[in-house]
């Protein structure tokens, strides 16, 4: 007669150097934000993806929901990195039963793993109307203990995890629902996280080809200590500098060419996997890139992936149709870095 309380859905994103949370409402007017906050996790308690310290993480993700007032929640969460594969296939033209029963048979050829190891599921991408020759399917598996893994984090937080996606799927889906006017040939979205980056191609707003790139933000970093630590550099003052606080015997032109040169590697792997796919499959010119992620300011990093693509470069706006109320907890959070916490909290429990 009164219906039952449901607690909100999380959207969580749970990153190697932070734990981001996004609530949103859909109505008529589309989506509006409840909810959206971080916290950072120390270094080394996420590693490769899964938690190395469960419980700093855990802790984290408690105290980061319970300063939003979610004390009660359902959690939707994402896997990324070596835990997931996903392999783009094209077959013959099926029912939804034939399917259902052809994909473990494809996995056993592409996915390196045993079968038992690991959750398979898929997505239709694309289907050949006009002539009915291929059904273009995203087979995904992800490793059951890096599933387990993350559930036991949300679980021991004292929430509900409810749904497992894909991080290269909810960077899809925040797009689509923010850029819905964008029917471009071929989009070219870069998440660029601090260990790993995450290159999603999306043919008129589908999403039709993802790779997991193990560098990330990290590798400026990396690079700093590197090429400037032998003369004295420590960690600390290297993080200052990717802050923009140099030290006074350091010149900006040879700071700057350290961090351009890093990204510099980290847009060949961008191009690599954009070459791979093209390998694979016909595509006209790309006509944008769209940057995201907690370091996609780095030093060169837009510039450089205009230059390589010939296209230009976006810079995600995740809220960018999320309706705002100054009633919101965390109304005034922004900034791309959100981009995989908005797409999870479109997710509902009973979506495939």
């Amino acid at each position: 007669m009164f219906g039952s309380f449901r607690p909100p859905m999380v959207g969580l994103d749970i990153g190697s150097s932070a734990v981001k949370a996004v609530v949103l409402r859909r109505g008529r007017g589309g989506w509006s934000l409840v909810a959206a906050g971080e916290a950072p996790v120390p270094d080394g308690s996420i590693q490769d993806g899964a938690a190395a310290e469960p419980t700093v993480v855990s802790e984290a993700v408690s105290n980061l929901l319970d300063s939003m007032r979610l004390k009660r929640a359902r959690v939707t969460a994402a896997l990324s990195g070596h835990a997931v594969i996903v392999k783009r296939l094209s077959l013959p033209p099926m029912s939804q039963a034939e399917l259902n029963e052809a994909i473990p048979w494809e996995a056993e050829q592409y996915i390196p793993f045993d079968l038992s190891e690991v959750q398979l599921d898929y997505q239709v991408v694309g289907n050949d109307d006009a002539t009915k020759r291929s059904l273009d399917v995203l087979l995904v598996a992800a490793k059951r203990d890096r599933i387990d893994d993350r559930a036991a984090v949300i679980t021991q937080s004292g929430r509900k995890p409810v749904v497992l996606d894909i991080e290269a799927f909810a960077l899809a889906n925040a797009y689509r629902m923010n850029y819905p006017e964008r029917t471009d040939a071929l989009s070219v979205l870069v998440h660029v996280g601090r260990s790993v980056t995450i290159v999603c191609l999306l043919e008129a707003g589908e999403l039709v080809f993802t790779r997991d790139i193990s560098i990330g933000g990290q590798i400026h970093l990396d690079a700093l200590l590197r090429e400037l630590g032998p003369g004295g550099l420590d960690e600390l003052t290297a993080r200052r500098i990717l802050h923009g606080q140099i030290p006074g015997d350091l010149s900006g032109e040879q700071v700057e060419a350290v961090l351009r040169e890093a990204s510099a590697q980290l847009v060949l792997e961008v191009r690599k996997t954009v070459d791979f796919y093209r390998a694979t499959a016909p595509i006209e010119k790309i006509s944008r890139v769209v940057l995201s992620g907690g370091a996609y300011q780095a030093v060169g990093l837009i510039e450089l992936l205009a230059g390589e693509f010939d296209a230009p470069v976006d810079v995600f706006d995740p809220f960018r149709r999320v309706n705002r109320s100054a009633k919101a907890v965390g109304a005034d959070v922004s900034g791309p870095a959100y981009a995989v916490a908005v797409g999870l909290a479109m997710r509902q429990e009973d979506d495939r």
